[in-house]
C-alpha cells in the first residue's frame, strides 16, 4: 500500500489492479485519507473474477476497467494468470458455474 500511497502523492494516474478484497478497502481508505479525486485512479479486473467486487466498486461510484483476453495468444496468457494466480481458477468457476 506504500507504493499506491507515493504513487496517488506524486499525482500520477494509477490503475488499481486486484482482485482482493482487502486490498480494495485498504485502496478505497487511502483514497478516502488523501482525498484523491476519482479522476486520478480507476480499478482494474479480469472479466468473470470477482464480479461482486466489480459491482460493489461499480456501485460505489469508482471507476472500473475490465479486461477481456483476446487475440490469437489469449490462451496463453489466461494460464499464465492462471499460475501466477491459482486462487483466480477458484472465481472462475464459481461464476461459470452461478445462475443468475
Amino acid at each position: 500500500m506504500k507504493v499506491l500511497k507515493t504513487i496517488l502523492k506524486n499525482g500520477n494516474y494509477v490503475g488499481i489492479a486486484t482482485h482482493d478484497k482487502y486490498l480494495i478497502d485498504e485502496s478505497y481508505q487511502i483514497i478516502k485519507e488523501m482525498n484523491i479525486p476519482k479522476d486520478k485512479f480507476e480499478f482494474q479486473m479480469l472479466l468473470g473474477v470477482r464480479e461482486d467486487l466489480r459491482d460493489k466498486i461499480n456501485n460505489d461510484g469508482y471507476r472500473i476497467r475490465i479486461y477481456v483476453p483476446y487475440g490469437k495468444d489469449w490462451y496463453a496468457y489466461s494460464i499464465r494468470r492462471l499460475q501466477e494466480n491459482p486462487n483466480i481458477a477458484g472465481h472462475i468457476v464459481k461464476e461459470f458455474f452461478s445462475f443468475r
